[in-house]
């Protein structure tokens, strides 16, 4: 068990203590692996009815879940399983009888973006395969940030033949799952994120799968999608972390009388940090990796404070148990 303690020993007390617990990395996509449902899809497009948070930008993305006997991995595209968990979403990205015929995907993120501030977007995509239907594999998969939500279900509006960053790869591998990664520096305020191909016919690289009727369309499986100001958080994101993290927790004994707090973690804690009303570090203790921790004697005078634990995994929303 680690012990840490300040030096000086003066009485602290606590008027009210609130616990944010942290990671070095925060996903601002919510439901990023589509597993928060609002139902099981029956019918193409469920997404906007069954999906929660994720909406249609433009035209009509789908929802898969193996819930489903229609819209599940064996679905009207092909068949795969998802990249993690038991759902996943799906786009058109190209069709050869309908020039800009391009799904987008969107998702408001859970806070806005910070001007200035370098993010990362990370998420994995795989062609679907059927030689009926989904036959072509294109490239310039992409992500686009506004800062408004748009809607264009009859796919009218113009391409914008940019975006915030995309793959100039053709991805055709249909059996396994291709991680996209990027990043920008916020400009603006971003509050969505969305995910399509955003160009038009000219500007794309195409190639036939194998078929037995003339290539239809490109249409891509979308799954495990996350948004950063942490690269590596955003290289190693899967939905995988996401349920680890479900499942963690913590528990923090405070003793105002005696000035020490005794913290309990079913994951490793790294650092602790003591933060004023004011938004100061008063005390930080580097801590190697324990579970179980002592915090005494702490040398501050009264006043409200924050107790932030940084961990391997994120915090960022977890509720604190606390006990007096």
């Amino acid at each position: 068990m680690k012990h840490i303690s300040c030096m000086k020993k003066l009485h602290l007390y606590i008027i009210f203590m609130f616990v944010a617990v942290v990671g070095y990395g925060q996903n601002l996509v919510p439901n990023a692996s589509f597993e928060d449902t609002l139902g099981c899809p029956q019918f193409y497009p469920d997404l906007d009815t069954k999906c929660k948070f994720w909406q249609s930008f433009r035209y009509s993305p789908d929802y898969m879940n193996d819930c489903s006997s229609v819209c599940g991995y064996y679905n009207q595209y092909g068949y795969q399983q998802p990249n993690s968990g038991k759902a996943y979403a799906g786009f058109a990205a190209y069709q050869t009888t309908i020039p800009a015929a391009r799904e987008h995907i969107g998702v408001q993120l859970s806070s806005p973006l910070v001007i200035g501030t370098k993010y990362y977007i990370s998420f994995y995509v795989s062609p679907a395969w059927n030689n009926l239907l989904a036959n072509i594999a294109t490239n310039k998969i992409g992500a686009l940030v506004t800062t408004y939500q748009y809607s264009d279900p009859s796919g009218l509006s113009p391409m914008p033949n940019a975006c915030t960053f995309y793959s100039d790869s053709v991805i055709k591998d249909t059996l396994n799952w291709y991680k996209i990664f990027g990043s920008f520096i916020a400009d603006s305020a971003y509050q969505f994120l969305v995910i399509g191909n955003f160009f038009d016919d000219q500007f794309l690289d195409t190639i036939n799968l194998p078929y037995s009727v003339v290539p239809q369309i490109a249409y891509y499986y979308l799954d495990d999608v996350c948004l950063s100001n942490d690269s590596s958080y955003a290289q190693a994101w899967t939905g995988l972390l996401e349920n680890q993290q479900q499942q963690n927790n913590i528990e923090i004994y405070p003793n105002p009388a005696s000035n020490n707090f005794h913290i309990k973690s079913n994951i490793s804690i790294q650092q602790i940090e003591i933060i004023n009303s004011f938004g100061q570090i008063v005390f930080v203790s580097e801590v190697n990796n324990d579970f179980e921790i002592n915090l005494s004697s702490i040398n501050l005078p009264n006043d409200l404070y924050f107790l932030r634990l940084r961990t391997k995994v994120e915090y960022c929303n977890k509720k604190i148990i606390i006990k007096h």
